[in-house]
């Protein structure tokens, strides 16, 4: 049988770096290899006799950190995907602006497209109910019994054409946020183990193995739960 597919967290803290700028293509079944990867890090677990063990609390720490980035992954893009629902609404109110509705729907996962095309359809029809019943109103209030005659010459029809509608404006795109600049110090760090490690698969995806006395650099969050339970210091590197 072929290998499940897997996504490490090393990819989902990546997509939540880049969540914050622009709706991040997504694979279409990214939530079900999340969910895939943290039933993975379950079964591991249940593996591991010694629930006080290093390894043990290096996958809780993991889980932990999956769990928090992928919220705030669904929480950027829900806000996202229903700003875009909203303009594209308003957009199919006006018949001269319909070429400048967008859509991602490419970079959405399955789950989110099904998302998007409910909340477009609710909130074009709740618009255009509402804005037709105040015209409707409106009309009924101010048409008057009897229309006055115009002059032929100043007749209305020969005006020039309507103009197209502006005042619905496409986000200024020329506003980028500032990008991020990369600080490996800030992702990994280097670290003494004072014990012994048995085998334990990092945020990146590989297997690490430590002897006591080796000298390793570690992603921050594997590295960090290594000296919250005084099994490795932090070796400071001068630059």
């Amino acid at each position: 049988m072929p290998e499940k597919s897997r996504i490490n967290l090393e990819n989902i803290l990546r997509v939540e770096r880049e969540e914050r700028k622009k709706l991040v293509p997504l694979e279409g079944d990214f939530y079900g290899k999340v969910a895939g990867q943290i039933q993975d890090l379950e079964d591991e677990k249940h593996k591991i006799d010694d629930p006080y063990s290093i390894k043990h609390d290096i996958i809780e720490d993991e889980q932990k950190t999956v769990k928090n980035a992928i919220e705030s992954i669904i929480y950027k893009r829900t806000t996202k995907i229903i700003n875009e629902a909203r303009y594209n609404a308003e957009m199919s109110l006006h018949e001269t602006s319909k070429q400048k509705e967008k859509h991602n729907l490419d970079s959405m996962t399955h789950e989110e497209k099904i998302f998007y095309n409910r909340l477009l359809e609710v909130m074009t029809e709740w618009r255009s109910e509402v804005v037709n019943n105040i015209f409707k109103r409106t009309h009924h209030q101010t048409a008057p019994d009897k229309l006055p005659e115009i002059p032929e010459k100043n007749d209305i029809s020969k005006e020039s054409p309507e103009k197209k509608d502006d005042s619905i404006k496409e986000p200024d795109d020329s506003i980028k946020e500032p990008s991020d600049k990369k600080d490996i110090s800030k992702e990994y760090i280097v670290v003494r183990l004072l014990k012994d490690i048995p085998t334990f698969v990092g945020v990146d995806g590989r297997n690490y193995t430590f002897a006591k006395e080796d000298v390793a650099v570690l992603s921050t969050i594997n590295a960090k739960a290594l000296i919250n339970r005084k099994a490795a210091i932090q070796i400071m590197v001068k630059r």
